[in-house]
C-alpha cells in the first residue's frame, strides 16, 4: 500500500481545493508551457512531470524549487497555494499602471492625430511636434517599463513582441487618421484597437489580467 503524502492533502486556495498535481498543471498551463518544456527546464522526463500532474508522485524539494522559478511563484505558494497580501496589492498596482499607460497612449496618440493648429506659423512648428509627440513616446515608453514585471525571459520576450505589434499597429491607425482626415475614425479604430489589446490580448496572450473578472465562482 502506497505511504499517504501530506503534500497530496486538498490545498485551498481562493475557496477552491486543489492538489499539489492540479497546481502544478495550473500554473504550468497559465504561464503556457508543455510538459516537455519544463522537463528539460527542471532535468527530468516527461513522465515524471506528468506524473507530478497527476498526483501520482511528487517533486523532490530542489525540484519544487526549480518549479516555482519556473512558475513565477514561491516555494510556499506552489504548495500552500497561499498569496501574501503584500503580493496581491503589487499585482494590483501593476495592472492599474499597465492599465493607465495603455489609456494614456491612445489619448496621445488622438492629440498626434489631430491638425495642427499652428501650421502655419513656422516659428511654432517645432514646439507643437514636441508638445504632441514627447508626451506620446514618455508614455510609450513607460508601457515598455511595465514589462519589467515579466520575470520570465521567455515570456517576457514574447510579450515584447506583442505589444510591439500593437504599438505599431496604433501608430499605423494614428497615420492613416491623419493624412486622410478622417479623424473620428481614426479616434475610433484607436479605442477599439486599445479595447481588444486590454480585454483579449493581455489577459489571453500574456497573462495580464488588466480588469475584474466577472467569472465569479459561489
Amino acid at each position: 500500500m502506497v505511504e499517504k503524502n501530506p503534500l497530496f492533502d486538498k490545498i485551498i486556495t481562493g475557496g477552491e481545493h486543489m492538489t499539489l498535481g492540479e497546481k502544478l498543471k495550473s500554473y504550468r498551463t497559465n504561464k503556457k508551457i508543455s510538459q516537455e518544456k519544463v522537463a528539460e527546464l527542471v532535468g527530468v522526463s516527461r513522465q515524471a512531470v506528468t506524473k507530478w500532474e497527476n498526483n501520482q508522485t511528487v517533486p523532490t524539494s530542489n525540484n519544487l524549487i526549480t518549479l516555482a522559478s519556473i512558475y513565477g511563484v514561491s516555494v510556499d505558494e506552489l504548495v500552500t497555494g497561499k498569496q501574501t497580501e503584500e503580493k496581491n496589492k503589487n499585482s494590483l498596482l501593476h495592472s492599474n499602471l499597465t492599465l493607465m499607460a495603455i489609456i494614456l497612449q491612445v489619448a496621445c496618440l488622438n492629440v498626434a492625430m489631430k491638425p495642427s493648429l499652428v501650421a502655419d506659423i513656422p516659428s511654432l512648428r517645432m514646439s507643437d511636434l514636441a508638445i504632441k509627440f514627447l508626451p506620446l513616446l514618455a508614455v510609450s515608453s513607460w508601457m515598455s517599463f511595465n514589462l519589467r514585471y515579466e520575470k520570465d525571459p521567455v515570456q517576457y520576450r514574447k510579450h515584447t513582441k506583442i505589444e510591439l505589434f500593437y504599438c505599431l499597429v496604433q501608430v499605423s491607425i494614428l497615420l492613416f487618421g491623419h493624412y486622410s482626415k478622417l479623424y473620428f475614425l481614426g479616434t475610433l479604430l484607436l479605442i477599439i484597437v486599445a479595447l481588444y489589446y486590454i480585454l483579449i490580448i493581455n489577459p489571453k496572450y500574456m497573462n495580464r489580467q488588466l480588469t475584474k473578472s466577472r467569472n465569479k465562482k459561489n
